[in-house]
């Protein structure tokens, strides 16, 4: 257990880390001098190299409009990405101080007793779970069925998006353990126990998977859409799922499963993860993943 003011230090520690980490990405890297090894001295060892890396590269596959990659590296962070972190740790410690307001307003009668607004939050509990995790596939299915390549790449790319956010969220409610709002009737924000995510889910509050995986669907689905210019969609698609992951997001607080300051977490999670998988694939075009489930 750890207290309020270690919960802030730690959240405070994680955006100065991430602005330090963004300012050292922007500082240039000075190329390595060539080895001065036996090698660099044998003139037939280094025609020998020479000659047996020419021959990989000729032996190496080549498929018409895909490079052929040895490896799939992971997409490496930016300095901008640390300031959207530090955004991220920012973010959740100025709502956390309504953690406790956002919970009492979600017990109030008029909260509990509200059809339309309890309506609502089923439908954002259905968006946030299986919504999220079916839209993907369902939409590469639909376009490899049809041979529409645009709908099968944006069924692959959100369903990599939805797929990173939700391990990386299954981490960090495993080593959190925060508690649930509805756990207990004296439920604290303040209540972490360390990797007591583990033991129950009365304890994996922090972050909401829910947010996380619909933010991630939201913004890979809108950005496919516009990047593709797919008629209609592109103007009236991203204000629907962006809505779509609001309503998932607010959800968890009327259902009193989450913390404010957990939904802006996982919300914040789920957008990177959407950046860095657009982001990887524009640096890599035609990566092995594209030619296992893209190829026709």
């Amino acid at each position: 257990m750890t207290s309020a003011r270690t919960v802030r230090t730690s959240l405070g520690a994680l955006a100065l880390l991430a602005s330090t980490s963004a300012v050292r990405a922007q500082q240039p890297v000075a190329p390595l001098a060539a080895w001065p090894g036996p090698v660099a001295a044998t003139p037939h060892a280094w025609r020998a190299a020479h000659h047996a890396a020419a021959v990989r590269a000729a032996q190496a596959p080549a498929i018409r409009g895909f490079a052929a990659p040895s490896r799939m590296p992971l997409p490496a962070l930016r300095a901008a990405d640390g300031w959207k972190l530090g955004g991220v740790a920012v973010a959740a410690l100025l709502v956390a101080h309504a953690d406790r307001r956002g919970d009492a307003w979600a017990r109030r009668p008029g909260v509990r007793d509200n059809d339309a607004l309890q309506a609502l939050a089923r439908v954002g509990d259905l968006t946030g779970a299986a919504g999220s995790i079916g839209i993907g596939p369902a939409a590469w299915l639909l376009g490899r069925a049809r041979g529409d390549s645009g709908m099968a790449v944006l069924g692959l790319r959100t369903t990599e998006a939805v797929s990173a956010s939700g391990v990386m969220i299954f981490a960090i409610k495993a080593i959190a353990g925060r508690t649930r709002p509805y756990a207990s009737a004296d439920a604290s924000p303040t209540r972490w126990d360390l990797f007591g995510g583990r033991r129950s889910d009365s304890t994996r509050s922090f972050a909401s998977g829910h947010s996380a995986l619909a933010a991630a669907a939201a913004v890979t689905l809108a950005a496919e859409w516009r990047r593709q210019g797919r008629s209609g969609w592109s103007t009236a698609g991203p204000p629907l799922v962006y809505a779509l992951a609001s309503i998932a997001a607010g959800s968890r607080i009327v259902d009193r499963q989450h913390w404010l300051s957990d939904v802006v977490t996982g919300s914040g999670v789920g957008i990177l993860n959407a950046l860095l998988v657009r982001r990887w694939h524009d640096a890599h075009p035609g990566s092995r993943l594209d030619r296992a489930f893209l190829r026709r």
